[in-house]
């Protein structure tokens, strides 16, 4: 089933067109599974722990999750086992699940990055269901670096998300380069749009597997965006800890509340830092983080629907 057709199914089942990044600090992760010593596996196992729970929290409330592979990286061999084992836990739990890896490189090393983040495993003893749904991917060394990517999404209905603009505002140094009509950001839509155009890129809902990473910055530049990608579907970060609000992703959205997955991360998975223990009672953190979740996922819900 094409990606894009999937993700539509998701975000109807749930009724909320959003996704909860999962980007676990050690230092800010509840005392009561902080890691038990200073070594690398301690602190893959405590991240994995924590996930788990966010996943349970958040399942009921939300389509998606997205995992951001670099905050598993930094343990080395057992957070990347940590990442794929999530990844794996998430499927178990009836959840879509977006690789935050933002690879982008050429040739050989494109093939065989998609190869390890998104193709269908050819070694017995990796499930396939460690493999993402989508993942994200930085295109400016061109199509080759993407290609690779698209050409697995095609045959494995799964998905990529092609960076746009970025919600940091110190990349806007690069991605408004240009003129103020025709900005860098602007000349990337254009050929993600190309790259994502052919027919059989287009799942039944009218969208492409091929997506885009678009942050809402003013909604004149940001409808202009939507206009310019009428088939891709977008993955929106910013909202929550980054300042965006759910008023400003409404132009995210194409006519009828389609088209458009929000990003929240930290505002969701560490919203018991709200609480101190000694407020929380008898709650546990995962109470908190569900229950940030099902707001998140409210607010969104409303604002789809006005579309």
């Amino acid at each position: 089933m094409h990606f894009a057709d999937r993700l539509l199914s998701a975000i109807e089942s749930k009724s909320a067109p959003v996704v909860v990044g999962i980007d676990p600090l050690l230092e800010r992760l509840p005392s009561e599974i902080q890691p038990k010593s200073s070594t690398a596996s301690a602190a893959a196992l405590a991240m994995e722990t924590f996930g788990r729970g966010v996943i349970d929290a958040v399942a009921p409330h939300v389509p998606a999750v997205k995992v951001n592979s670099a905050f598993f990286e930094a343990a080395y061999e057992h957070g990347v086992g940590a990442y794929f084992r999530l990844i794996e836990y998430a499927h178990e739990r009836g959840l879509l699940v977006i690789g935050d890896i933002k690879r982008g490189d050429i040739g050989s090393t494109a093939k065989l990055y998609a190869r390890g983040h998104l193709a269908t495993p050819a070694f017995d003893d990796v499930r396939v269901e460690r493999m993402p749904d989508a993942v994200t991917l930085a295109g400016y060394l061109g199509q080759s670096a993407v290609q690779p990517f698209v050409d697995i999404a095609r045959e494995t209905g799964r998905g990529v998300y092609v960076l746009v603009r970025p919600s940091d505002p110190g990349a806007d140094r690069v991605h408004e380069f240009g003129s103020p009509d025709a900005p860098f950001y602007g000349h990337m839509a254009a050929l993600i749009d190309e790259w994502g155009s052919s027919p059989e890129w287009i799942g039944e809902c009218e969208l492409s597997c091929v997506g885009a990473v678009v942050a809402p910055k003013d909604e004149r530049s940001t409808r202009a965006l939507r206009g310019r990608m009428p088939r891709t579907p977008w993955l929106v970060p910013g909202y929550g800890a980054q300042g965006a609000t759910g008023a400003a992703c409404a132009a995210c959205f194409l006519p009828g509340g389609t088209g458009a997955l929000v990003n929240a991360s930290r505002s969701v998975i560490y919203a018991y830092e709200d609480t101190s223990e000694s407020q929380r009672g008898g709650e546990r953190w995962q109470t908190y983080v569900g229950a940030a979740a099902r707001r998140f996922a409210d607010e969104l819900r409303t604002v789809a629907a006005h579309c």
